[in-house]
């Protein structure tokens, strides 16, 4: 008798296996992101129009579509390896879409102009609130968290699932440059910014959460390969593809027409999608083989891998704690990198702080992966506290 969908995916991998190739591909998206965040920040304005910083944006623009896709991947393999608690409600399908509501209140915590609920209900400006409820990657990745989550509960079985997802794919890609034309005088301001990007979200659902749903149907079918010992066959295949990907963005986006009544390139393009996606598969497949060469050399618990390895296992720290030293929020909105340095460095200058950013960044995701290790009780503790701490200030105090 042939096994039926949930038993076949439940016997996949090995649940006390880690995919460090994943790691790897999560700490190169983290340095990318660092450097380019900086560097975006703090560089003269009038450098942006030079081809150099044309160059940049590409090879940059894969940070965030790095993030989403490596949340879909990883999201199947914890799937995949606890397939019962995913389809059926039970206490850990609920503390998982708590995980998911909490990146959303963390991504708009970000952006809450005060730390006082009654200060920003009175005070804050329309473009504070703009900025606000603009759409990051953090709700970006939570909301496609929570589809595919919801969509797998839904139809308990491998192949409507994965189906589904493909679709939804499709949509969210080729359906962007019509979402980012909608009469937004029509739409509520925070449904505007969940959708497109015209009131300023850098990361909204068209198209960017079709990242995550790429990463999704990539890890699926890998561990569906691997699990038929033919890992090595699939990942020369995902670099093949992903060269094929890459290169037909390139010639689509060079044919003499369009078919959309708006055509912007780098926001809602279908062809810069397919580009920033072949590039992301060629980084993963390439990562995977390094991987085998520093497993078999014996290299990967080794101080000078090591490091870089914490730096993919906490992007998520480094992340909000990037955001806080360039950007600044509540408590140090004049005591920043972006307040003292923003638009007044050279490239040069732009690259040396980011090289600051990166190296201050690796001493604090090892001492809190150390802790999470060590000592989680204290780990969690401290980010309990910190969250109350946080909560009540915005809830209760008046400023």
């Amino acid at each position: 008798m042939a096994a039926s969908p949930q038993l076949v995916l439940q016997s996949l991998g090995n649940k006390t296996e880690r995919y460090v190739f994943l790691d790897l591909y999560r700490a190169l998206i983290v340095l990318f992101m660092l450097e380019g965040h900086v560097l975006r920040e703090l560089i003269v304005p009038s450098l942006h129009a030079t081809q150099f910083f044309a160059w940049h944006e590409i090879f940059h623009g894969i940070s965030g579509p790095g993030f989403l896709f490596s949340s879909g991947f990883t999201f199947a393999i914890a799937a995949q390896r606890k397939w019962q608690q995913a389809i059926v409600l039970n206490k850990k399908f609920f503390q998982r879409l708590w995980r998911i509501l909490l990146l959303i209140f963390i991504g708009y915590g970000l952006h809450v102009p005060y730390l006082s609920l009654s200060k920003t209900l009175a005070q804050a400006t329309s473009m504070q609130w703009s900025n606000f409820l603009a759409f990051d990657a953090l709700q970006c990745i939570a909301v496609g968290l929570l589809i595919v989550r919801l969509s797998l509960f839904f139809f308990k079985q491998e192949r409507p699932f994965i189906i589904f997802i493909a679709v939804l794919l499709l949509i969210f890609v080729y359906t962007a440059p019509y979402c980012w034309i909608l009469p937004i005088h029509t739409i509520p301001l925070w449904l505007t910014s969940i959708l497109n990007g015209v009131t300023g979200s850098p990361f909204p659902l068209f198209p960017y959460v079709g990242f995550l749903f790429a990463g999704v149907l990539t890890a699926w079918l890998f561990l569906r390969e691997a699990q038929s010992g033919n890992a090595v066959r699939y990942i020369r295949s995902m670099l093949f593809v992903g060269t094929g990907i890459l290169f037909a963005g390139f010639l689509l986006d060079a044919l003499p027409f369009q078919t959309y009544p708006v055509y912007d390139y780098w926001h809602t393009s279908p062809n810069f999608f397919l580009i920033r996606l072949g590039i992301l598969l060629l980084m993963l497949g390439s990562l995977w083989h390094i991987e085998k060469f520093l497993s078999f050399h014996n290299l990967l618990q080794t101080r000078g891998t090591h490091w870089f390895i914490v730096l993919g296992i906490e992007s998520l720290f480094v992340y909000i704690a990037h955001l806080v030293v360039l950007c600044g929020w509540t408590i140090n909105a004049e005591a920043n990198l972006r307040w003292w340095f923003g638009g007044k460095c050279s490239f040069a200058a732009a690259l040396l702080i980011s090289a600051a950013v990166i190296l201050a960044m690796i001493p604090m995701a090892l001492f809190w992966n150390y802790l999470k290790k060590n000592h989680l009780i204290v780990a969690r503790g401290i980010s309990w506290w910190m969250g109350f701490c946080i909560a009540w200030s915005f809830l209760f105090h008046p400023y």
